[in-house]
């Protein structure tokens, strides 16, 4: 297959304007990029995407928050507070099969940027809209962050040791879901317009997307009235579904039925406890769940965690010893598996991000373009709107585009070269 065929072109001549920041609009606007799409991201004059200056950790002064969810888009920085500068956007607009803005509810009606006045100019427009607690109710307009919406949600209050305080998912989980379903109801939409050759109005917030996360432990409650406590690494409706310290580590063992733990046993050299009462189907082991646990610690704690791992694999059952991210940058199956990607960027020699995590034909996403700096391709942007260049200037003059940003040069080290390609 022609790596020209693969994911990196469904999309290919769909146009998108971005007018996110953050990180779950910006992360929607990169996988449309990474399927094809032309991303053009709008970003303030002087400061850009707030993730730009969340920091550290930093790759030769670019935010590493920055780089993760911004390749193949292109920079344009304008002020949207500007007659001018709202009047370019409606103009990108008009051209683009695809608007994903991330303003506080209200806030780009007043420029003249909402749904109905670009729709109006754009018929065939998609116009999808994030924020953080949906734009009806009693929380419309609350401002909120992906910890905060965890912290409202219930999320956090599931999250971490029973006798300890609530800790929060140390990933943007919900930032994560609600591009990924800001996406989804893009591709429908894009289908819905080959027949009816008309755009939508898609809407979704953190908050609706944090619900849904939530959705078995939601119906257990509903179902029971009994309402989800913190189990650490426990399943509350499992066991042994959980993290075992060992002579050396720790490790992470999944007994999802009953002939798993019939494995386990065996492995552990405790077949006895497979034909206890207390231990012999899954509610038992849940019921004395404590009790099992003490047992089974205490085998655990006479080899380390590699040796359990490898012997618990042999006989094919779930388990893995805890790793750090460091095990994961220098993983064989992540090489394999072609997850870590070059990308060529104008300040950092060797940057590496994280490939798609799908493939099509044996191709993933093809990483054209680096993130890019700020306002980095605003003339070039201008121009295919028919701006001539003295206006562009005097724009640029007039404070309304940022200036022309200038490579610092690149600094390479880090990690060796990962494998990258078909798999």
């Amino acid at each position: 297959m022609d790596e020209h065929d693969g994911p990196g072109t469904t999309l290919a001549g769909i146009k998108v304007l971005d007018l996110t920041r953050n990180l779950a609009g910006p992360f929607a606007t990169m996988i449309l990029g990474d399927l094809g799409a032309d991303v053009v991201k709008v970003e303030a004059p002087g400061r850009g995407d707030d993730t730009r200056e969340w920091r550290p950790p930093s790759w030769n002064g670019e935010s590493t928050q920055f780089l993760a969810a911004n390749r193949n888009k292109r920079s344009i920085a304008v002020d949207l507070d500007d007659p001018a500068g709202a009047g370019i956007v409606r103009a990108l607009a008009r051209r683009s099969d695809i608007v994903i803005e991330s303003f506080k509810p209200g806030s780009l009606d007043k420029r003249g940027l909402g749904y109905d006045a670009l729709a109006a100019e754009n018929p065939g427009l998609i116009f999808c809209t994030i924020s953080a607690f949906g734009d009806v109710g009693p929380m419309a307009g609350r401002p909120g962050y992906d910890p905060v919406i965890q912290a409202y949600s219930g999320m956090m209050s599931i999250t971490g040791e029973a006798d300890r305080p609530p800790v929060r998912l140390p990933i943007g989980a919900i930032d994560l879901g609600t591009g990924l379903w800001c996406t989804i109801a893009i591709q429908s939409a894009l289908l819905r317009r080959r027949e009816s050759r008309r755009g939508c109005f898609i809407d979704t917030s953190l908050f609706e997307v944090a619900v849904w996360w939530l959705s078995y432990h939601l119906g257990g409650y509903l179902a029971t009235g009994s309402v989800p406590q913190r189990h650490g690494t426990r399943a509350a409706f499992l066991a042994p579904y959980e993290v075992f310290p060992t002579a050396e580590g720790e490790i992470m063992v999944c007994a999802g039925n009953d002939h798993l733990f019939e494995v386990l046993c065996a492995v552990l050299g405790t077949d006895e406890l497979a034909g206890e009462e207390r231990f012999a189907t899954n509610a038992e082991r849940v019921a004395n769940r404590d009790e099992l646990r003490a047992l089974l610690s205490a085998v655990f704690a006479q080899r380390s965690a590699a040796e359990w791992e490898e012997r618990l694999l042999a006989r094919q059952f779930p388990a893995s010893r805890i790793r750090s991210i460091a095990d994961m940058a220098h993983d064989p199956q992540v090489a394999a598996l072609g997850l870590l990607a070059h990308v060529t960027h104008p300040n950092i020699a060797d940057l590496t991000l994280v490939d798609s995590p799908v493939s099509q034909d044996g191709q993933r996403a093809l990483l054209r373009l680096a993130p890019p700096l700020l306002g980095q391709h605003t003339d070039e942007v201008l121009g295919e709107l028919g701006i001539a260049a003295d206006e562009v200037a005097g724009l640029r003059a007039r404070g309304v585009l940022g200036v022309v940003p200038a490579a610092r040069g690149t600094t390479a080290g880090g990690l060796p070269d990962p494998a990258h390609g078909p798999r």
